[in-house]
């Protein structure tokens, strides 16, 4: 085959990434401006929902022009993203504190489902993001069980393995279990405050964990409460019970 004398045409540039913010946003954002239009868009989230929110009206909360807030964020999923992000980032960091204290196991149980209901309870713009709309989107839900709820988990999974391993709670207790019923009770403690519309949660952290620790501590009349039941398992031990009740009664009458 003859080459051909013609010149190959030169590579056509690359068209711009839409995924990513502008590049002024990435070398000369303002943090606190940032901040502002995450609050801004937590509040309008939190009041409107997320599908009903828009990029107009979070600008007009921060107090900017719209175009600004293209310079930061994407879009409004952007936004929301980076609510999750950042909120669970600093919850993360409180809990790796809390996880790796000197306290007793149950001590840092408490303090990590405290963290949990308190800092949300704290904000009900916030918790409505968390408990109503991120869960709306498919695609974050996944991202959110994937990476960020995981770490959740094994901080508290973290936690109970140490309290068993110290004889400080049960040695039959599944943390797996125990992790998702932790969980789930903080969440829909949190969900209940929300579409009640009381002024805080039913309980904080403390009462929660105390609750449920009933079942997790060893306690002093376990082999008590073990002991009557093997009595009373013993054959015979209903009859021979019966017959002195049946006894007794013969007598007082």
């Amino acid at each position: 085959m003859a080459h051909s004398s013609r010149r190959p045409p030169s590579p056509r540039p690359a068209p711009p990434e839409p995924d990513k913010p502008s590049s002024r946003a990435a070398t000369g954002a303002d943090p606190a401006k940032r901040k502002k239009l995450l609050l801004a868009a937590t509040r309008t989230f939190g009041r409107r929902g997320f599908h009903e929110a828009r990029i107009a009206e979070i600008a007009a909360a921060a107090g900017v022009a719209e175009g600004t807030v293209y310079l930061y964020f994407k879009n409004k999923e952007h936004l929301l993203e980076v609510v999750f992000d950042d909120t669970m980032d600093e919850v993360l960091a409180r809990g790796r504190e809390i996880a790796g204290s000197a306290l007793a196991a149950s001590d840092r149980l408490i303090g990590l489902v405290d963290l949990h209901i308190s800092f949300l309870a704290s904000n009900r713009h916030l918790a409505s993001v968390f408990q109503i709309e991120l869960r709306r989107s498919a695609r974050l839900v996944e991202r959110f069980s994937r990476s960020k709820l995981v770490e959740y988990f094994r901080l508290l999974d973290g936690i109970l393995r140490e309290g068993i391993a110290s004889g400080e709670f049960r040695d039959d207790l599944d943390p797996r279990i125990a992790v998702r019923v932790l969980f789930g009770a903080a969440d829909e403690i949190l969900s209940e405050w929300l579409l009640s519309g009381e002024v805080k949660p039913a309980c904080d952290g403390r009462r929660l964990v105390g609750t449920l620790l009933r079942g997790f501590l060893k306690a002093p009349w376990e082999h008590e409460v073990e002991e009557v039941s093997r009595i009373a398992a013993r054959p015979g031990a209903e009859t021979k019970r019966t017959r002195t009740n049946g006894s007794q009664m013969e007598g007082t009458t």
